[in-house]
């Protein structure tokens, strides 16, 4: 839905093909495994990714899990989902070394909540 969006809106704007293409490869590439065009397009990617693994996106999608009344496995399962996916889209070894930790701590305290689920 993003890219059809993003293809609309775009269209009001005398760009050239490839700047549009760089854009819409930025919206398809950082959720779908379709691969990077250019630079921006990975920059843009690993930059959402980042904002997700980071403790306060991982808290910000509690809150958001929170409130659609999911059960406490379904919840943990799309958050080990989302978390999963973004990890597996990182490819900047900078971002991978400076999220690992916070992705291991939080990837522990779900297998530790799925233990002791009462």
């Amino acid at each position: 839905m993003s890219l059809e969006a993003g293809k609309t809106f775009l269209n009001q704007f005398d760009l050239s093909e490839d700047i549009k293409n760089k854009i819409l490869n930025c919206i398809e590439a950082h959720h779908r495994g379709v691969s990077f065009e250019s630079f921006e397009a990975e920059i843009c990617a690993n930059a959402d990714c980042y904002k997700f693994l980071h403790p306060k996106g991982v808290l910000r999608y509690l809150t958001i899990l929170g409130k659609k009344d999911l059960d406490f496995e379904d919840s943990l399962n799309k958050l080990e989902f989302k978390m999963d996916e973004k990890w597996n889209i990182l490819s900047l070894d900078i971002c991978k070394k400076e999220l690992e930790p916070y992705y291991k701590q939080f990837k522990e305290l779900i297998k530790k909540a799925r233990e002791n689920n009462i």
